[in-house]
């Protein structure tokens, strides 16, 4: 899988904020119960998804997070780069630490031509495109 655990994570509290529709606060913990992942590593990626002013949070009895952008206005890119940031489109694909346009590995012409396809496509989603109600049974 291209993304992190981490991304798909972020990528599912987005979708649940817009499925549950709340202009108030929802706890991490309702998403982390409803998504069935760990509270903990949920609460991680709700901060990096913060810093990057994709949520917004507040503490407190009726703390929690919401959306600050419609799904119109949050891209799928703006949500990998707040988790993982530039890492799966400027590292080398086989880890090579070397590996750059003038030292090029073996694939690495091919995973360049390959990872800005990728990247024009997650540039071009929004997540209104991700949450056809009828295609997304849970998240």
């Amino acid at each position: 899988m291209l993304l992190s655990k981490s991304t798909e994570y972020g990528i599912r509290i987005v979708i649940y904020l817009l499925k549950v529709g709340s202009n108030g606060y929802v706890r991490i913990q309702e998403i982390s119960n409803h998504c069935n992942v760990p509270l903990y590593r949920l609460s991680k990626v709700a901060q990096k998804l913060t810093r990057e002013g994709l949520l917004e949070s507040y503490t407190g009895p009726n703390g929690g997070v919401r959306l600050t952008k419609t799904a119109d206005n949050i891209h799928l890119l703006n949500v990998v780069r707040a988790v993982d940031g530039d890492d799966a489109f400027s590292r080398c694909v086989l880890g090579l630490e070397n590996c750059n346009d003038e030292k090029p590995c073996a694939v690495h012409e091919h995973w360049k031509e390959a990872r800005d396809v990728i990247l024009n496509m997650f540039e071009s989603k929004t997540i209104r495109d991700l949450i056809d109600i009828d295609k997304i049974q849970e998240v």
